[in-house]
């Protein structure tokens, strides 16, 4: 795996052209200041910058540039932790590394101090990039987000399963927040699209019956509880008990996380890639 500090390289394909799929992303980007978690930005001629939450414009960012091929458009760009803010640092080291060098040579007031501090940033540099790339799939909602308005099976720009409603006695909660009834498997389909990193959604039934799925560096770990604390379940992806890094065996992709919300808001089966470990869990307060 290479070192990606600045984010990891995406490639979209459309069957739309540029100029359609620049009018469905206005369509469905939030606005700069939508109170909700979500791809929100601008789009100036070809470029395309995204971000996720209003209070967030330094945190996972996206940028592309869209280009026509003949067969639809193309979309290439980055996507990462904090593209614009890594990018700063690194501009800055040369300046501040020269502005030192030139303060001591003249011997200025205060330039012993000032190399103090540029030490300590260019000794703390590498951790900045090492995080950097560590947390560079925060961005996977961004993208996620992108690939879904370009997807060809959309008709008007969306790839989902068949519209249906949902039960009056289930319950959406996204990030602790109540969905408005009813409820439908659009609502559900959205919700987890624009789930990020430390996020998640709540399907209840009841106070002790519901599914959790949860969003973490670009995948998903899904938790059940069915009854009680006593009967509560982390997924497993089947087969993968004695990987080398046990955690991924708990990590699901997009679509498999959506097939397991499906599957508990309409009573159907479950993904059979899932198995359930239970959890030790302490009883409720009170």
């Amino acid at each position: 795996m290479s070192f990606q500090p600045f984010g990891y390289k995406f490639e979209i394909h459309s069957p739309v052209s540029s100029t359609l799929l620049k009018t469905r992303l206005r369509a469905r980007k939030k606005g700069w200041f939508h109170r909700q978690a979500g791809a929100r930005g601008w789009i100036v001629g070809p470029f395309v910058c995204l971000w996720f939450r209003a209070s967030d414009r330094y945190g996972p960012l996206l940028v592309g540039v869209l280009s026509d091929d003949g067969s639809g458009c193309r979309i290439r760009g980055r996507a990462g932790s904090d593209l614009n803010g890594m990018a700063a640092f690194v501009l800055m080291l040369p300046f501040l590394i020269g502005l030192t060098g030139l303060g001591m040579a003249h011997q200025e007031p205060g330039a012993g101090r000032f190399a103090f501090i540029a030490v300590i940033v260019v000794l703390v540099s590498p951790f900045m990039l090492w995080v950097a790339h560590s947390n560079r799939k925060d961005a996977e909602p961004l993208v996620r987000f992108l690939r879904d308005v370009a997807d060809e099976r959309a008709g008007p720009g969306r790839s989902r399963p068949d519209r249906v409603s949902l039960s009056g006695n289930l319950g959406l909660f996204i990030s602790g927040e109540p969905a408005p009834h009813p409820l439908n498997s659009d609502m559900l389909y959205d919700a987890l699209l624009r789930t990020g990193t430390d996020e998640f959604i709540v399907l209840e039934r009841s106070e002790h019956d519901y599914l959790q799925i949860a969003s973490r560096a670009g995948e998903f770990r899904i938790e059940m509880r069915d009854g009680s604390h006593l009967r509560h379940y982390l997924a497993r992806r089947v087969g993968k008990t004695t990987a080398k890094r046990r955690t991924a065996n708990f990590d699901f992709e997009f679509e498999e996380a959506l097939g397991a919300a499906f599957g508990y808001a309409t009573g159907g089966d479950l993904p059979k890639i899932i198995a359930w470990e239970k959890m030790d869990m302490p009883p409720p307060s009170g």
